[in-house]
């Protein structure tokens, strides 16, 4: 998958039907969740797909997802993420800046926001020097 959405509203991480089937179909587990969704419809999922690997420039985590069926049957997006990886993910939004942070362990990637510029990552190994960045992230600890 070469884009993923970020929804911070949403408290569940989904793949449209289509984007299971293109994974070779791999086995759903039961789903406990029924869904409304923003247009107010309600789903329930076909299941849940755990222990799904989304790896973002070497930041990695394991995500699990509700697959669902889009009534249109149209393929807006080919995954969702929720506001539980942000959290996961120490995700840190500058929008002055224009730009997304987030770290797994000793890694730290950076995201423009600004849909001016063209889509890119940037590996950033040394956090503290950029003073700005580092700001951001002692205000966020202390909240």
């Amino acid at each position: 998958m070469d884009q993923v959405f970020l929804d911070l509203g949403s408290n569940t991480n989904f793949f449209p039907k289509k984007t299971w089937e293109r994974m070779g179909r791999p086995t759903l587990q039961w789903s406990l969740i029924h869904l409304r969704m923003v247009n107010q419809q309600k789903t329930i999922p076909m299941g849940r797909l755990q222990g799904v690997i989304v790896d973002i420039e070497g930041a990695s985590a394991l995500v699990d997802f509700e697959v669902i069926e889009i009534v249109d049957d149209s393929n807006p997006y080919p995954a969702l993420l929720g506001i539980d990886w942000a959290i996961d993910m120490n995700g840190v939004i500058n929008f002055k800046k224009r730009k997304m942070i987030f770290e797994k362990k000793s890694l730290y990637v950076v995201v423009p926001l600004d849909l001016e510029e063209p889509r890119y990552t940037k590996l950033v190994y040394d956090y503290e020097s950029d003073d700005d960045l580092d700001q951001i992230y002692r205000i966020t600890v202390q909240d």
